[in-house]
């Protein structure tokens, strides 16, 4: 027969150096057995504990908190485990009207409370759950033990997983060269079209021989990633918070050892159940904004999550004013890739080179109805001076796109101004085309 069960983490310490061993955790409040972190604190005895005395962290703990809804998993189409963050009361947790989901599934009709923390529901449907639909459930009504409501966290999203195919998930932002009291992170999108359970993926790099090693996986347990969504690697959420803003804490995801990033180049490979390639980075610290001088705690953005993933074009600095990185949420230097129905575009009209997450570069778009086109662009100033060969016969498919950073031949600042940029496009055939275009580079002071 059960009598207690709690499942402890070091992080219930609360302090480092005692997480490091040689001390026990105490239970401050006793009349609060089903209390979590809240109730549990690192023993301030001088001996590091205290078995078979009063705790010497004894206390009253005023657990006025209600349970909260953590995430959702549906091991099969007829199936849905609900996690909480604490035990639940067992008459609450067993009543059906307590728990609905959207799309016409309604209530379930049978639940399964799952020990021995109890923590965990267990659903069961008479209608399936349909592939690539985002379902929501919600609850209501149930309690912790102390007999508190559950509030405002009480939905989440569920859906049936598939496995991750090529390019399903990417690499968006990597903080590779961290201050000398942060840590490397990777951040990856979902783009695709369907939920991904992060247990039968991986993160790994290459090491000096090229080959893919130092695997580690993304997490332990089941846990879905949903289309348009972030998720934060990292060895530490703790410090992730301390030096970037991190709004939704969830979206961090603690590897206890990451692969090595080195501060120069290296290489990022995404990997699912089947060790097959998801998406691959291989960076260079020279793909930052040139006129910065120190890259310590500055991470790469992707610009755009369809464009191709090793296009250095594809990627720029974090901007100043966005805190130089931007983890768990949408990049500072994010551009919506759309259509264009020219032959070559440029966008925006006025953009300003300072890094600061405004219109940061200027993008010359192209799209032709086949490949095997090739590009010469030049740009000009306004007294008819050529300043930068940007593109000297750049072959290009039937779509994508060249970048300007606002810098000249030599890689020094240009003047403030108006620029014309002119592209010469061939074939084969010897058929040409040329573009002539206006833009206006500003900066902000």
């Amino acid at each position: 027969v059960l009598i207690h069960a709690i499942e402890y983490k070091n992080t219930w310490y609360g302090n480092e150096l005692k997480s490091e061993g040689g001390w026990s955790l105490e239970m401050i409040d006793s009349h609060d057995p089903c209390g979590a972190i809240s109730n549990w604190k690192a023993s301030t005895d001088n001996k590091g504990g205290t078995p078979g005395q009063r705790n010497s962290v004894e206390g009253i703990n005023l657990d006025e908190q209600g349970p909260a809804l953590i995430r959702a998993f549906a091991p099969d189409s007829l199936q849905v485990i609900l996690y909480f963050d604490e035990p639940l009361d067992s008459a609450s947790s067993m009543n059906a009207a307590a728990y609905s989901m959207n799309n016409g599934l309604g209530y379930p009709s049978r639940i399964i409370a799952i020990g021995p923390l109890f923590n965990r529901v267990l659903l069961e449907w008479q209608m399936a759950l349909k592939p690539e639909i985002t379902y929501t459930i919600t609850v209501k009504a149930v309690n912790d033990c102390r007999g508190n409501s559950i509030g405002a966290l009480n939905s989440c999203q569920v859906g049936l997983a598939s496995p991750a195919d090529s390019f399903d998930l990417v690499v968006n932002e990597i903080l590779f060269n961290p201050r000398f009291d942060g840590l490397d992170y990777v951040e990856i999108y979902n783009r695709g079209h369907h939920p991904v359970n992060l247990k039968g993926c991986n993160i790994a790099n290459r090491n000096s021989l090229g080959l893919i090693s130092s695997i580690r996986p993304m997490s332990g347990d089941d846990q879905l990633f949903f289309p348009g969504d972030y998720l934060v690697l990292t060895e530490s959420r703790r410090v992730l918070e301390q030096q970037f803003q991190l709004s939704d804490p969830s979206t961090c995801k603690e590897i206890s050892s990451m692969p090595s990033f080195p501060d120069d180049t290296g290489t990022v490979v995404l990997l699912n159940t089947q060790g097959e390639i998801i998406d691959e980075l291989s960076y260079n610290e020279k793909w930052h904004f040139p006129l910065i001088s120190n890259r310590e705690g500055i991470a790469l953005e992707r610009i755009d999550f369809n464009d191709p993933t090793q296009d250095p074009g594809n990627w720029h600095s974090a901007a100043s004013d966005a805190g130089y990185g931007t983890p768990g949420r949408q990049n500072s230097q994010f551009r919506q890739h759309s259509p264009v129905k020219g032959e070559i575009t440029i966008s925006p009209e006025i953009f300003s080179p300072d890094n600061d997450g405004y219109d940061d570069f200027l993008i010359i778009r192209y799209h032709f109805p086949e490949p095997g086109y090739t590009s010469n662009i030049r740009i000009f100033d306004a007294n008819g001076r050529q300043v930068r060969s940007l593109v000297r016969n750049g072959l290009c498919g039937t779509e994508g796109f060249f970048r300007w950073d606002g810098l000249d031949e030599f890689q020094q600042k240009l003047n403030l101004g108006i620029y014309i940029i002119l592209s010469d496009i061939f074939d084969l055939k010897g058929k040409t085309k040329k573009f002539k275009q206006v833009v206006v580079l500003a900066r902000r002071f």
